[in-house]
């Protein structure tokens, strides 16, 4: 039941700033709707990114809770991790963003600027997307939508205490076992409405979709991929010894998902690609240089609109690409450097690693 896997040395932090990429190219193409980026839209797939996402977090944050002294330690270990540059983010926007407001500032910094503050802090995202007269002639007036994932995120960190006592008391396979097929009950029945209602894509950014198309996405439907990490931790010692078999049956549901079943069965080869990038070859010690993956993930999306909003669209498709990519890249050091490593927490890898970095 313990976390006890050997994981000194792992690509995941490597794995994680290559899935929050494809997020980002996904959203360059989403949010400024040119033909030019049509192809990044179409190849980078945000589902395959974010539900990778929670297969590493189910991975890493069940070790996290196995490995701390008590809950508090471990609570307040995921506060220090996700929330300083989470509130950064949220705060900043809705400061900085005020000059690009079709309205007055009186009226910006009125009911509609606390309600968006109040809301977002609480990872309440869905109850004030917007801020008051900003991004109103862009596409889709959201300030951060990628943050939707935060709240299901929290959801698994409180979780997880619960999972592992019932773990012990009626046995981690019975456990696992029912969490995963009432996560996939959830996630499959709501597909199945949503494909009645003739919804659009669970991941379309229109916000008019089916409220099934919605829900098939939230907190019970991704727990099959937080409980796909957590198996993968419990059963890592005997895993680590079939690589090249893992790596051989996850081909062949990729493929026979992606021709023929539309993502059935994307738990498995998901969580197959997770272990096996993360785990069979060693690239390096890749986390000495930071994690920027959180960070790219949270500042994107505001900077595309941004972006968009000032028209800068109108430039040439490949200077608009490298002038995003770099505030992007530029944006997330800076959120590392500037916020996040100074509230990690003493016992964070991050901070042996960066401190064994001169020797």
């Amino acid at each position: 039941m313990r976390g006890s896997a050997d994981f000194s040395k792992n690509n995941l932090d490597c794995l994680r700033l290559i899935l929050a990429s494809i997020v980002v190219l996904f959203h360059v193409s989403a949010l400024t709707n040119l033909p030019a980026f049509s192809l990044l839209g179409k190849y980078c797939s945000p589902h395959f990114a974010v539900r990778g996402f929670f297969v590493i977090s189910g991975l890493l944050i069940y070790r996290s809770y196995t490995r701390s002294s008590s809950f508090g330690s471990y609570l307040e270990k995921r506060v220090r991790r996700i929330y300083p540059a989470y509130f950064t983010i949220i705060v900043l926007a809705a400061l900085a963003l005020w000059p690009l407001s079709t309205l007055p500032v009186s009226q910006y910094f009125g009911v509609g600027f606390w309600k968006y503050l109040g809301a977002n802090l609480l990872f309440l995202n869905f109850l004030a997307p917007s801020l008051p007269g900003v991004f109103t002639s862009n596409g889709l007036s959201a300030v951060n939508g990628a943050l939707w994932t935060l709240k299901i995120e929290v959801a698994f960190y409180l979780l997880v205490p619960g999972m592992h006592f019932l773990c012990g008391r009626f046995g981690t396979k019975k456990v696992m076992t029912t969490i995963f097929c009432l996560s996939c009950l959830w996630k499959y029945g709501f597909a199945y409405l949503a494909s009645i209602s003739a919804s659009r894509s669970a991941f379309s950014l229109d916000p008019s979709r089916s409220i099934y198309a919605q829900l098939e996405v939230q907190f019970p439907a991704q727990l099959v991929y937080f409980s796909a990490g957590i198996l993968l931790l419990l059963y890592f010692d005997k895993l680590k010894f079939h690589f090249l078999a893992i790596s051989c049956v996850t081909a062949c549901l990729f493929l026979l998902d992606h021709f023929f079943l539309g993502e059935v069965l994307d738990v498995f080869w998901i969580s197959g690609i997770v272990f096996v990038f993360g785990f069979w070859h060693y690239f390096g010690k890749f986390s000495k240089h930071g994690d920027f993956s959180y960070g790219v993930y949270i500042v994107h999306w505001p900077i595309f609109q941004t972006l968009v909003a000032l028209r800068l669209t109108r430039l040439n498709p490949a200077v608009f690409f490298l002038l995003s990519m770099s505030l992007v890249g530029l944006a997330a050091v800076l959120m590392w450097y500037l916020v996040e490593t100074r509230f990690l927490a003493s016992s964070s890898h991050y901070r042996q690693v960066s401190s064994k970095a001169p020797a």
